[in-house]
């Protein structure tokens, strides 16, 4: 069942279960997705795990939680999960973070140590935009917008953003700004300051934050171990639910 909170003006959604006094594991979804993402994960942890406390929270403008007021930065979220971490009194906590939660995750985890004991990174973002990408993003944005006013060419637009591959930009109109300062910002300071003892996960086949960038991680974190998951894409987790859940669970234990 679906819980909410109100932190800062901010409505947030989120599932919580198993021993709220025990072992806390966070878990924070990606970009244009939701706490219901990690289901599976959730399930099966908590069926080996039912001592543990373990919460999926949707971020602000994702899943039921109401969007972020005004263009919030990867530190806005990384402080409001920071505020819902003290207000549900998590302990000993593991933060498990995909893609764009990866970049919260490690936003957190660089400058809050005392709240965020073990850290997980799956498939996640960190870095700055790979240029094609951003070549990308300034030519959707100097495409006229008055051809595409008319509503038979919303389809049109739509096919135009994303093979340019700019879909998450168009897909999410509220957050286009959150999303351009996002992928913008490059995590790497923050990286090489997690001292957290870390497990990056990686699908191999992930095209949207390539295998590079979990070596990359890898190298810039301390005490990390870097997994590969094969045949697996950007959602190793859902496509290889039983080889993550493992990954997870020794980490863990």
């Amino acid at each position: 069942m679906n819980e909410q909170m109100v932190i800062e003006k901010q409505l947030l959604s989120f599932v919580c279960k198993g021993n709220k006094s025990g072992r806390a594991v966070l878990f924070l979804h990606g970009w244009r997705s939701q706490k219901e993402v990690w289901q599976g994960t959730f399930d099966a942890l908590l069926k080996e795990h039912p001592e543990f406390c373990i919460i999926a929270l949707d971020l602000p403008g994702f899943g039921s939680s109401s969007l972020p007021v005004g263009d919030w930065k990867v530190g806005d979220y990384a402080d409001l999960v920071a505020e819902f971490i003290k207000k549900m009194e998590l302990k000993d906590l593991v933060l498990v973070g995909h893609s764009f939660g990866g970049r919260v995750a490690v936003k957190l985890s660089s400058v809050r140590t005392d709240l965020v004991k073990r850290l997980v990174l799956v498939d996640a973002a960190g870095f700055v935009m790979q240029k094609a990408k951003k070549d990308a993003l300034n030519l959707a944005a100097k495409i006229v917008k008055p051809l595409f006013k008319p509503k038979f060419m919303q389809g049109l637009r739509k096919k135009i953003y994303k093979s340019l591959g700019a879909e998450d930009y168009v897909e999410t109109p509220e957050l286009r700004q959150v999303y351009l300062n996002a992928v913008n910002e490059d995590l790497t300071p923050n990286l090489k300051r997690i001292l957290q003892p870390t497990l990056i996960v990686f699908g191999e086949n992930d095209a949207d934050t390539p295998v590079a960038y979990g070596k990359q991680m890898n190298s810039l974190i301390l005490n990390s171990k870097l997994q590969i998951i094969k045949n697996a894409g950007h959602f190793s987790f859902v496509d290889k639910p039983n080889e993550f859940v493992n990954l997870l669970n020794d980490f863990i234990s």
